[in-house]
């Protein structure tokens, strides 16, 4: 497996301006570190879903960056970096289209990798600054409960972090989270934070299954 290709699944295992809405400060902090233990952003709890993450440029410019079918955190297919990835309980295959055929990798996730995800989530939701809760705000014809805030992971055994100024789109019938936009983006490998921003938006099908290959 590529390292860019894993950087994606960490990446993945796991997403400004508006007006300030009067919340306590460490109220609203209080409020999104919940969402990644137990809520909309903690991935052992978030369902089934298609997340597709473009990169969009200062011009406007779009690019996508990843398409993922989520089953749960160690089950899933991934588009990244022009190659399809199948993830099963640690296994990995690649192939030519999100039905394979499938050929494996040679290469595994971590066996710790169900516990580096839950870390990284939990350091998140501990290194929240700049915590803002602006209330419902309107993207694209949708009115979606928003917060915004700077987090980042801590060094893991290899050194390496990222993070970012977070603003998150939660639907408020579902309580899900909708949309997630990333931007001043920084890590270990890439410390200057990036002009661009990573969006990344969801939709929920509880059909989803991911089979392991034969």
């Amino acid at each position: 497996m590529s390292f860019s290709s894993f950087r994606f699944l960490i990446l993945s295992a796991a997403l400004s301006g508006a007006a300030y809405a009067p919340v306590h400060a460490d109220e609203c902090r209080d409020t999104i570190a919940a969402l990644y233990q137990g809520g909309a952003l903690d991935p052992f709890e978030r369902p089934k879903r298609r997340e597709v993450t473009v990169s969009v440029q200062p011009d406007g410019s779009e690019s996508l960056v990843t398409d993922v079918i989520w089953d749960s955190v160690t089950r899933s297919v991934a588009l990244s970096g022009g190659t399809y990835y199948l993830t099963f309980d640690g296994e990995m295959w690649s192939g030519p289209s999100f039905e394979g055929p499938w050929t494996p990798t040679g290469s595994s996730l971590p066996e710790d990798f169900e516990q580096m995800t839950r870390q990284m989530a939990d350091q998140s939701a501990a290194n929240i600054t700049e915590a803002q809760c602006p209330g419902q705000t309107e993207v694209g014809g949708n009115s979606w409960t928003t917060y915004v805030y700077r987090t980042k992971t801590d060094p893991n055994v290899h050194g390496s972090w990222f993070g970012g100024l977070h603003t998150a789109y939660i639907d408020p019938a579902s309580g899900e989270l909708a949309r997630l936009e990333i931007a001043e983006m920084v890590s270990s490998w890439a410390p200057d934070p990036t002009a661009h921003k990573n969006v990344t938006t969801v939709s929920y099908d509880p059909s989803v299954a991911v089979i392991r290959p034969e």
